[in-house]
């Protein structure tokens, strides 16, 4: 795995966050919050990674 930036990932942590912010159930299509929800939950994922791998 090649070394990430800290800037790369605090941009990436604040794109997750503006995605999080504006996700909302869209009732015409319910499945997409949730796959919206749990996208957004693996960028966070990856990102503590890199940030606990260095």
């Amino acid at each position: 795995m090649s070394p990430v930036s800290p800037a790369s990932t605090a941009e990436r942590l604040r794109e997750a966050a503006w995605r999080l912010g504006r996700l909302s159930p869209n009732w015409q299509n319910p499945e997409e919050f949730f796959e919206e929800r749990s996208e957004i939950e693996r960028e966070l994922r990856r990102a503590a990674r890199e940030v606990e791998l260095g």
